[in-house]
């Protein structure tokens, strides 16, 4: 399983614990067999990370959503844009790049037909402001 793949995973799993009120053992017991252990330590890693860091997260994408916020976006983009926003601020073996990237072809995947464009906006301005030059 690629990191792209298990990304996904780790999404399905934070839109679980979002929607369904799932404990993370909950939201990851239908995947969690067929997983070698790197793939299960990258997951837990995302979505671990996520919900450890949620306010500031939550904060950032606030603060650079102009008109919404984080309660008011559709469930699959605040998952997407959560996992991104992570990996953007606390992940530095994951380049800004990849991350940016990774969250457009989810949004695509799982959101609406303009998701993709939002999710690459609001990071772009995220990872522009935050990261050191």
């Amino acid at each position: 399983m690629s990191r792209k793949i298990a990304r996904e995973q780790a999404f399905k799993i934070l839109f679980a614990i979002d929607v369904g009120g799932n404990t993370i053992e909950e939201a990851s017991e239908p995947m969690i067999d067929s997983l070698n252990d790197d793939q299960k330590s990258f997951i837990f890693r995302e979505v671990e990370g996520v919900l450890n860091n949620l306010s500031n997260i939550d904060k950032h994408i606030n603060r650079y959503s102009e008109d919404w916020t984080v309660g008011r976006m559709a469930s699959a983009d605040r998952n997407i844009l959560r996992l991104a926003v992570y990996e953007i601020l606390y992940c530095d073996d994951i380049p800004v790049s990849v991350s940016i990237n990774e969250a457009i072809e989810l949004a695509k995947k799982y959101g609406d037909e303009k998701s993709y464009r939002f999710i690459n906006g609001l990071l772009g301005s995220i990872a522009k402001d935050c990261l050191p030059r």
